[in-house]
């Protein structure tokens, strides 16, 4: 079997710390080793989108200068990564995870720890894997099957596909289109940690116990991260995913889990309270409007408000000549969560 990494932040953030240990799992998965993150893009100085800078090797990453140097090289809010023991293929680049597709403009990463070797019997129709493996085919699979879905049938539609495909056996996956960091699993094999300030704590190595950080250190008071791994990559809190469900990550936090019972929203009641009177709202609204409208005092209301803003839910008018936190200080909901926020709000209701 092999191994998974995953990383969601609400900023772009190094990876050296969490992937180093990731990197050591390469003693047993020694088949290839990969790792993808989302990176601007840019056309005659003008910014374009988010696309992918891709990193791979057949070769076991515990052994690779490569995956040395990018232990302190990469930054990033989304990051999958991957150390291969082959089941389906040869060890060889086109059968090394992740894998990209583009989808609409936009790129798309995969990479699958499990085997659903009966998945190549399933017929494709634009999407076509470059190498030999289950992974890969699944990929081109679920990728057929999301032309044409908007982001408000997204979640549920991701969900639908990836249950064909786990008839076929073990699959655990993780997936992102640079917005939203999606994880699964069929058989338990997938834990995430939620890294939310306050950061307090040293956090240990599991593989490395000599390796470790004093995390209000290394961490800034507004940085949400979530990291994802096949089993504990450190000694803090990891949270075994439920079977069956497709988690939903983005800027950091969790935000969704779908079933086939419906959607769950992870959000706390407080935060999407805020979130729908400011939605809802055809003009910013003050922090004193939010605190009325819910019957809390101003500052448990800036607490809340500061920290959707640290998520990129908020944003604070620019045209306030007010500190944040006074009770005249007026926010609204950022253009690209909307969509998002909608949904939520329709499913708490």
């Amino acid at each position: 079997m092999c191994e998974l990494f995953g990383l969601c932040s609400n900023k772009d953030v190094s990876i050296s710390f969490s992937w180093h240990g990731f990197v050591k799992r390469g003693r047993k998965h020694r088949d290839g080793w990969g790792v993808a993150w989302y990176v601007p893009k840019f056309y005659r100085g003008k910014y374009i989108g988010m696309g992918v800078a891709l990193v791979k090797e057949p070769r076991p990453s515990v052994s690779s200068p490569i995956a040395k140097l990018l232990e302190h090289g990469i930054r990033s809010n989304i990051v999958i990564s991957h150390v291969r023991l082959a089941t389906s293929g040869e060890p060889s680049y086109v059968n090394t995870h992740p894998f990209v597709r583009l989808l609409n403009g936009v790129e798309w990463v995969f990479a699958h720890n499990g085997s659903v070797e009966g998945v190549k019997s399933i017929k494709l129709t634009y999407y076509h894997p470059a190498g030999e493996t289950d992974s890969e085919h699944a990929f081109c699979y679920i990728m057929d099957n999301l032309i044409g879905i908007g982001e408000a049938e997204l979640f549920e539609n991701i969900l639908n596909i990836v249950n064909d495909v786990s008839d076929y056996g073990s699959f655990n996956f993780l997936m992102s289109n640079g917005t939203y960091l999606f994880a699964h699993t069929n058989d338990g094999r997938l834990y995430y940690l939620l890294r939310h300030p306050p950061h307090r704590g040293y956090a240990r190595l599991i593989d490395d116990e000599d390796f470790g950080i004093h995390l209000g250190e290394m961490k800034s008071d507004d940085e949400f991260a979530t990291l994802i791994a096949t089993k504990p990559l450190t000694d803090e809190n990891w949270i075994q995913m439920d079977l069956e469900k497709l988690y939903v990550f983005r800027d950091g936090d969790l935000v969704l889990k779908v079933g086939y019972e419906g959607m769950e929203v992870m959000l706390s009641d407080l935060d999407v309270d805020v979130l729908k009177i400011v939605r809802s709202s055809p003009h910013a609204v003050k922090l004193s409007e939010i605190a009325d409208s819910l019957g809390v005092d101003v500052e448990e209301v800036s607490n809340i408000v500061q920290s959707l803003v640290a998520r990129n839910y908020l944003k604070k008018h620019s045209r306030d000549k007010v500190p944040s936190d006074h009770p005249d200080a007026r926010y609204f909901t950022k253009e690209d969560k909307r969509e998002l926020i909608d949904l939520m709000i329709k499913v708490e209701n």
